[in-house]
């Protein structure tokens, strides 16, 4: 029990770097309006590991890495990358299609 609140812990920290280093938002965003549009929910892995592919090789997080040195250190191992991708972007897929449910019943 004490190690899956570790691993929750670990990942709301990367996820709180990713967003703060604007391409985890750029990834909620997207994917948000994935969900808003009604594609397939089968697309939110495929992006999820595309953003963490790109974000493991090409963006160079060592300007907002030292907030959090644990979480930083886990973002550099891909895997953990694209493990943090997806709770971002099923979790923004998600806001999507409840928005767009929310703006369909308010009308």
């Amino acid at each position: 029990m004490v190690k899956l609140i570790r691993f929750i812990a670990l990942v709301s920290q990367s996820i709180f770097i990713q967003f703060v280093h604007i391409f985890g938002l750029i990834a909620f965003i997207l994917s948000a309006a994935m969900g808003y549009f009604r594609l397939p929910s089968w697309t939110v892995p495929i992006v999820s590991v595309i953003f963490g592919v790109v974000a493991d090789k090409y963006i160079d997080e060592s300007a907002v890495s030292s907030l959090l040195e644990k979480a930083a250190s886990a973002n550099q191992r891909g895997g953990f990358l694209i493990v943090v991708y997806f709770v971002i972007t099923a979790v923004g897929y998600i806001s999507g299609a409840y928005g767009r449910h929310y703006i369909k019943n308010r009308k």
